[in-house]
């Protein structure tokens, strides 16, 4: 049996693309339990993956998904913080976090993804009596409350709106009010911010650079450190997967190269939608991860 803890991801509809098969398989290859969890039916799940029911941990996914983009992000966030009540130990992953090197950190793993002040919770892990967990299961108990990290003329609209018996849903807010915006606010708050990893250990590739995913490793490797664990891959990459290499991945890439070094073949399980997206056709798909 595997020392190492559990992790766990998130998935809401349809089969799984090479993106999620391979950043799965990467932690159950690097001896990670693993689990997914699923609302109905979900095809090619990588061998070794635990499949277990959502409504274990939370249900009604429906009612959390992005007013605008339709994304099930804003579920993902509460999901993951009701995870660590009612699994303490696990680690949360984002289903496009690729394992570099064993998850074995002790009771906090959160960390910058940038090299100023803003945390990612898309590799997370809070013990149950964490102040900064308590934090963001209040902010997300109510998705028409106003959260206290907005100010300015913006908090009055969104008080203004309450009062008139109109108020905003975390669902029309700006995106990461329970994500990146959230954990950033809620670990500064209680001061558990001193137990986040620098930027290189989680989030190596910034989101900005993320298009070197698709070109030569070596543009990659510069990045990774001998302290990194994980790589996050950015879901939008897919944009970039279906609408310039016909759901796959160029020859002799990053990612080519992974996808050979696991075995995943990524004609097999291409990216081409996901949920109401379409990726082939659409500039305004947003993922989860």
């Amino acid at each position: 049996m595997s020392d190492l803890p559990r992790v766990a991801a998130l998935w809401i509809g349809g089969s799984l693309t090479w993106l999620e098969q391979l950043c799965l398989t990467s932690f159950v290859e690097m001896g990670h339990p693993t689990t997914l969890y699923t609302y109905g039916e979900v095809t090619g799940v990588p061998e070794g993956v635990e499949v277990c029911d959502g409504n274990d941990i939370m249900s009604n996914p429906d009612v959390y998904t992005h007013e605008r983009s339709g994304s099930v992000a804003l579920f993902s966030d509460i999901f993951r913080f009701h995870l660590m009540v009612k699994a303490p130990g696990t680690v949360w992953i984002d289903t496009d976090v690729y394992c570099v090197k064993p998850l074995d950190m002790g009771p906090y793993i959160v960390g910058f993804e940038t090299d100023e002040n803003r945390l990612n919770g898309a590799i997370l892990a809070l013990p149950p009596e964490s102040a900064a967990l308590k934090l963001l299961l209040d902010l997300t108990a109510d998705p028409y409350q106003v959260p206290a990290f907005y100010t300015g003329k913006f908090r009055a609209q969104l008080l203004a709106a309450a009062a008139a018996g109109t108020p905003i849903h975390a669902g029309e807010m700006p995106w990461g009010v329970w994500g990146p915006v959230g954990v950033t606010w809620a670990m500064h708050e209680t001061g558990e911010v001193e137990h986040a990893l620098p930027r290189p250990v989680l989030y190596p590739v910034h989101f900005a650079d993320r298009a070197i995913f698709f070109k030569r490793p070596i543009l990659v490797a510069r990045q990774i450190t001998p302290e990194t664990r994980t790589v996050h891959i950015w879901g939008r990459i897919k944009r970039i997967s279906a609408k310039r290499h016909d759901g796959g991945v160029p020859v002799n890439c990053w990612l080519d190269a992974k996808l050979k070094h696991h075995g995943i073949d990524p004609m097999a399980a291409p990216i081409t939608s996901h949920g109401k997206f379409d990726y082939s056709d659409t500039e305004d798909a947003t993922e989860a991860g």
